[in-house]
């Protein structure tokens, strides 16, 4: 049977539900309260999977995987796994939660502020995140057999840091490891289009300098402020990651403030051949953080981050935004506070590629929109991973010419205000009828994001988890004026339940 919906306040075994912190079609994650003796507490996110998902034997031995592989890795900068237990609904993960923001979303809100974020800042982000993917990568078993662990889905959705200015790489749900009962075969292809190295969009065998590649292109958009590809559609975006026969630019090319020989190292950091690249993660860790002694002086310190956390997040904002919405992922990392927005979706492509849900998959389209062509989402929330197989990826890998890149500028964003507290809105009647008694919940997410109005009220942007609704059939208007879009849908309420909805708009 598939699991009963969670509430607010609800017990659940040793822990008291507090609020969503993501809900998608794979998985939900829950801020919730561990009480114990002596006025014990101690908050953690819980994780489960939801509806009939939790029915599906490969998706429970995927759930499973991601929870005994995360157990295993004990590092100030990786997200802790603190349980795995079992209702009798379907297996629980209790996590870390993380009181922070992901590096998409700290890279949104300095951008809405019209400022940079500083260099130094983004450097030591990208240190951390070195240090945490080389642990992992030379993580050996209680046998002393290398786990070999590739965590295959590095991008700024999976990057938190907390206001503490403590980095944490999230998201081990689609690694390979040598351990994992749902190993991966040679040949298929899983993570985020926009952050891939070449080889595996090409399907082929991997090794750990593929996470290098992708901890690369982060750090090249935390310099910049542009994403690496510019706008593509879907196939295009796969044909110039898998062949990679348009040379990228160097951070310093797309933004001369850039130091020369930090954007050489984040340059060998993207090469397209491994071999080209540095031998190991320990060794960029090193470039980086001698780069950091160099340069930076003592802002590298957590106390810098976090004190420019604390001024890009002021703490009443932040009980604000966790007031009115939900708030961070956790371990499947993506969405935020306050403009979690865009959301992992499929890739949707020609010649019958095929998408694998997967259930640690929680990351976003790209790091910031832009407007004009269509653009690829290859992310989404708790949903599906890309999955190809090597065949698949053959039929499609037409060397026919391609977009030149071109830098994909952050825009002038003018950040919505919150929404205010308002009374329940009361629900679209026919003439000579009258709504039905009671209420329902309604969780729904777009892509791309929306705003959500009903009649002149605001009721936030998308995702919107679990609110409160007046039983009947209600009209809402979404919109998003940087992709200006506008549409309306009608939603159908039924008392005591949840209704979720998923739109590709």
């Amino acid at each position: 049977m598939s699991a009963v919906p969670f509430q607010a306040q609800q017990r659940f075994g040793q822990y008291t539900l507090l609020r969503p912190i993501a809900v998608g079609g794979m998985a939900e994650v829950w801020l919730a309260n561990l009480a114990g003796v002596q006025g014990f507490q101690k908050k953690v996110a819980l994780k489960r999977m939801t509806g009939t998902i939790a029915e599906q034997p490969q998706f429970v031995t995927m759930f499973l995987d991601e929870a005994r592989l995360m157990s295993g890795l004990t590092h100030p900068n990786i997200c802790q796994v603190l349980e795995l237990g079992q209702t009798e609904d379907n297996f629980y993960v209790a996590m870390e939660f993380i009181d922070g923001q992901t590096v998409q979303h700290l890279m949104r809100a300095v951008t809405r502020a019209n400022q940079r974020l500083p260099i130094e800042l983004a450097v030591k982000i990208a240190r951390d995140a070195a240090d945490a993917l080389h642990y992992a990568h030379t993580r050996k078993g209680e046998s002393g057999a290398p786990l070999n662990i590739i965590h295959r889905d590095v991008s700024p959705q999976n990057i938190m840091v907390t206001y503490e200015g403590v980095p944490k790489l999230l998201d081990f749900g689609i690694a390979k490891a040598a351990t994992r009962a749902n190993s991966t075969e040679v040949g298929q292809l899983k993570g985020k289009l926009s952050y891939m190295p070449p080889e595996q969009a090409r399907g082929e065998l991997l090794d750990p300098r593929a996470d290098q590649f992708s901890l690369g292109v982060v750090l090249f958009e935390m310099l910049t402020h542009t994403r690496l590809y510019p706008p593509l559609k879907e196939m295009d975006l796969f044909r110039a990651v898998a062949l990679a026969d348009t040379p990228y630019q160097t951070p310093r090319e797309r933004e001369p403030s850039v130091p020369e020989e930090l954007s050489e190292l984040v340059a060998r950091m993207m090469s397209r051949s491994p071999s080209d690249r540095f031998p190991s993660l320990a060794e960029v860790k090193d470039q980086l953080t001698a780069y950091l002694h160099e340069h930076a002086h003592a802002i590298f310190s957590n106390e810098a981050l976090a004190q420019f956390m604390l001024a890009t997040f002021p703490l009443s904002e932040r009980e604000k935004l966790a007031a009115s919405e939900p708030s961070l992922p956790l371990v499947a990392g993506r969405m935020s506070a306050s403009s979690a927005r865009r959301r992992r979706r499929p890739l949707w492509v020609a010649l019958g590629l095929l998408g694998l849900l997967g259930t640690g998959a929680l990351a976003a389209f790209a790091l910031w929109p832009s407007a004009g062509a269509p653009q690829v989402a290859d992310d989404d929330l708790l949903a599906p991973p890309v999955d190809v197989r090597a065949q698949e990826i053959a039929t499609v890998l037409d060397p026919a010419s391609l977009p030149e890149p071109e830098p994909d500028p952050l825009p002038a964003l003018t950040p919505s205000p919150p929404p205010t507290p308002s009374p329940t809105p009361t629900p679209t009647r026919k003439r000579g009828k009258r709504a039905p008694a009671g209420k329902g919940l309604l969780s729904l997410q777009t892509v791309p994001w929306t705003n959500v109005m009903f009649g002149k009220k605001n009721l936030g942007e998308t995702p919107l988890v679990g609110v409160s609704f007046p039983v009947g059939k209600h009209r809402l208007v979404l919109v998003n004026d940087e992709r200006k879009l506008r549409t309306t849908i009608e939603v159908e309420i039924k008392p005591n339940q949840t209704t979720t909805l998923r739109l590709k708009l």
